[in-house]
């Protein structure tokens, strides 16, 4: 029995096990998935163990997806790019690394729903992901939102470079640029960790307000499933979305770079709905 398995710390929250040995019984794959709660300083440890162990592949999650890049001997274009990883497979020994979560945000996303002008919020690993693949799901402009900090000039530039030239960051203190970058979105995600545990949002009602009446408001978090932002958002009659999906979605294209078969995202769903807390 091969094993397969999630390097992050903590660990212990994740859905993932749920949903990738949910998958793996389903198409009778003879693997087992795991959580490996694994210490900043046995790291090395641990990736030199599932050489060893000749596990087939993982996740990585917080905080290691740039750092896991030290241990693996190959990245996709896309890991290159982002330089972070949340996927390694293992071909014969060779650790192969690649990025799932921005393709896996954006095939959550209804194709039928607009998605050409983007605001994002945030500019952490989740909004460097959707960045790094908006292009190629048709979104022509985009804009992210941050608080000034010290590396500003070298974040604009990252998102310009992840966009391909069609993103821009913003400063999101700038009420006039964020008044309109709103009036003219389809589609804004929160990419923050803002109302994960409590009901802050980073807009106001008024601004959530500001946005054309068939935008899709989407919040990446999903232990909270009504953040702050989807209720208001919600009393705007937006459509709105949160987490999960994107969820089951980068665990999907997962199981899909191991295994060469496609993923049940409606099984993989289920398995863990009612086990978010």
């Amino acid at each position: 029995m091969a094993i397969y398995g999630l390097v992050a710390h903590p660990a212990g929250h994740s859905q993932s096990p749920a949903m990738q040995n949910t998958m793996m019984s389903q198409r009778q794959i003879a693997s087992y998935y795991h959580t490996f709660d694994v210490a900043p300083e046995n790291l090395a440890a641990a990736v030199t163990g599932l050489r060893v162990l000749m596990a087939g592949g993982f996740n990585v999650s917080t905080p290691y997806k740039s750092e896991i890049i030290t241990y693996l001997d190959e990245l996709t274009p896309l890991a290159q790019r982002l330089h972070a990883v949340n996927t390694v497979k293992n071909i014969n020994g060779h650790l192969v690394g690649t990025s799932t979560d921005g393709d896996g945000f954006w095939q959550s996303i209804n194709p039928n729903q607009p998605h050409e002008n983007v605001v994002i919020l945030g500019t952490g690993g989740a909004a460097r992901a959707v960045i790094a693949t908006a292009q190629q799901y048709g979104v022509r402009r985009l804009t992210a939102f941050n608080r000034p900090h010290g590396n500003w000039s070298q974040r604009e530039t990252e998102v310009a470079y992840l966009s391909r030239g069609i993103g821009q960051l913003a400063d999101l203190s700038d009420n006039r640029s964020l008044t309109s970058a709103l009036q003219q979105a389809d589609l804004l995600i929160n990419a923050t960790t803002v109302g994960m545990n409590d009901a802050r949002t980073l807009l106001t009602e008024y601004q959530i307000g500001l946005l054309p009446q068939y935008a899709l408001v989407v919040d990446m978090i999903y232990r909270n499933q009504e953040t702050g932002l989807l209720k208001a958002a919600n009393k705007r009659n937006l459509l709105t979305q949160n987490g999960l999906p994107m969820l089951v979605g980068q665990g999907a294209l997962s199981f899909e770079f191991w295994f060469n078969q496609s993923a049940d995202r409606q099984l993989m769903a289920r398995a863990i709905e009612g086990k978010i807390i």
